[in-house]
């Protein structure tokens, strides 16, 4: 389902404003012979308003309301005149905002930064790419309550089934939660991964461009993905975090004769280094001509994989897909939840699109779509598009197959 209204965070999702805003609550604290505050402390205890900021900045015994309203009129008075010194857009953020207006897709922005304040930043950083911006309004309570998020939806125009709430902290998430809407937590924000899981993300975006795909394609159905696989005899594994794969595939691979293709994934999951000292690795990529047809297990990636079953690789020499269709006893496909798309063809679209230009970059190719990253069916002699192997099931000769999907962005 294609998404229409975006709804943003803005300190930590679209502005890094973490210089600033240090400078400002350090200058209104120790103004008033309380100690500074470094950025750490200012990245934790962002999130829920300034006054809480400046709160949380003053010594607890000093911590009356009093000294609380002095300190934030001072903050509010500094930070008027710096909170354009040090603040910049996230790099890959002007070019997805200016994306999505391109695409139709309406743009409001939430913070529980002063409005005046908020309103300010966006039209400097962002101009027109925004349609509203709503920053904290007297009489209006702050996130994670609903009401400021679903009084711009309506302005914006938008319905909650088409709607992305897109935020870096626990308040984002549960403000969407609250709302209704489908929570995406950023993880180049103030908060960690772990955090926004935790607090109800029904996707996570690693950078900018991530965000896109959920637009285009809404976010990820690994229920679906699930019981279309295993509806065609592929075993299926689901891990939220790379550690808890990483367990897995060592305790399954030990003691075996394991062979691999090329693959940025099990090298971003630290393979070979992971696998126990039992384990008989062979690797084409570490010993060059060194490869096994016929191992215990077989461990590849997906260059897409679909909500309805299929699973899609492309390759240029061929030997990583080969050892898909034959030899091995097992073979794993072990893919981060990137790989995942609606149906067949946009899992095409995404090998071809995605994963063949950022290949062909990585290993130098000249070919067209290293330079612009789109397919162009090319007849470069170093096209690294030799072979498309799409399986619609187990191939007969193998004891078993299985998709391992990781809750991560891993690999091309």
């Amino acid at each position: 389902m294609k998404m229409t209204t975006a709804i943003f965070d803005l300190d930590g999702t679209l502005l890094n404003s973490l210089g600033d805003l240090c400078d400002s609550v350090t200058y209104a604290v120790e103004k008033h012979g309380f100690p500074p505050v470094s950025m750490e402390q200012t990245r934790i205890r962002i999130g829920n308003g300034v006054r809480k900021l400046v709160e949380r900045s003053i010594p607890e015994e000093s911590r009356t309301d009093e000294m609380i309203d002095i300190c934030l009129a001072d903050f509010r008075a500094f930070y008027g005149e710096h909170m354009m010194n040090r603040t910049h857009p996230y790099e890959g953020i002007v070019s997805v905002l200016e994306t999505l207006k391109e695409n139709g897709v309406t743009v409001g922005v939430l913070s529980n930064k002063y409005d005046s304040a908020a309103k300010a930043l966006i039209e400097h950083y962002f101009g027109d790419l925004v349609s509203i911006t709503y920053g904290e309004r007297p009489n209006i309570p702050r996130k994670p309550d609903p009401t400021s998020v679903l009084q711009l939806l309506d302005e914006l125009g938008g319905d909650k089934e088409t709607t992305l709430y897109i935020g870096d902290s626990a308040t984002d998430m549960q403000t969407a939660v609250n709302a209704g809407l489908t929570a995406i937590g950023v993880a180049w924000g103030f908060r960690s991964a772990e955090e926004l899981r935790a607090s109800g993300a029904d996707a996570l975006a690693y950078e900018p461009s991530d965000l896109l795909p959920l637009f285009e394609y809404g976010v990820p159905d690994v229920s679906k993905a699930e019981k279309a696989l295993t509806g065609y005899g592929f075993g299926f594994h689901y891990f939220a975090t790379k550690d808890e794969a990483v367990s897995y595939l060592r305790d399954t691979c030990a003691g075996k004769s394991v062979s691999m293709g090329g693959s940025m994934t099990m090298k971003q999951l630290g393979f070979p280094e992971n696998f126990a000292d039992s384990t008989d690795v062979h690797w084409h990529w570490i010993d060059k001509g060194v490869y096994c047809q016929t191992p215990d297990v077989y461990l590849s990636s997906a260059n897409g994989l679909s909500e309805t079953g299929e699973i899609v690789n492309i390759d240029g020499k061929c030997n990583r897909v080969a050892a898909t269709l034959f030899g091995p006893k097992r073979c794993i496909f072990v893919c981060g939840v990137n790989k995942l798309r609606p149906d067949l063809q946009s899992a095409i679209e995404r090998a071809r699109n995605i994963a063949a230009p950022l290949n062909a970059k990585r290993l130098n190719k000249i070919t067209p779509c290293a330079v612009d990253g789109r397919c162009h069916d090319c007849k470069s002699p170093e096209r690294i598009c030799r072979a498309m192997v799409i399986h619609m099931g187990v191939p007969s000769g193998f004891e078993s197959c299985e998709v391992v999907l990781i809750g991560e962005k891993l690999g091309y």
